[in-house]
């Protein structure tokens, strides 16, 4: 076995999410709206916004990268799932549950105008 196959990878907390989506000015202004705050970095292709403990970027489709739910989730914490939920849906998202799990979690799934699915996370009690 070579001696790098040996050594386990020291992995941090995600430092950056990606959604790609087909309108980026539309996906802009809707997660402005559910974060409460404006992109910190604009680009033509992307743009970014900074989260608590890492960065949201969007960025628009291309042939190498689509929206939609292919079977990873990033769960984002937040206080309350059922308030966020519960707002979240009056701008047109699916999202079932949201259910507590045996952890004593709060979870629920989100899936954005764009096609992405956010998971969302909240702390037991």
């Amino acid at each position: 076995m070579d001696q790098a196959d040996s050594v386990p990878a020291a992995l941090g907390a995600p430092g950056n999410v990606f959604y790609f989506v087909t309108d980026l000015a539309a996906a802009a202004a809707w997660y402005s709206a559910r974060l409460g705050a404006a992109p910190v970095t604009r680009a033509l292709q992307l743009l970014m916004f900074a989260l608590p403990g890492a960065r949201l970027t969007l960025h628009e489709a291309d042939e190498f990268n689509q929206p939609g739910p292919s079977g990873t989730v990033p769960y984002w914490t937040v206080s309350d799932v059922d308030a966020t939920v519960a707002e979240w849906s009056q701008h047109g998202e699916r999202a079932p549950g949201p259910r507590t799990i045996m952890t004593g979690e709060r979870l629920c799934q989100v899936l954005d105008p764009f096609g992405n699915l956010l998971g969302l996370r909240q702390p037991p009690a």
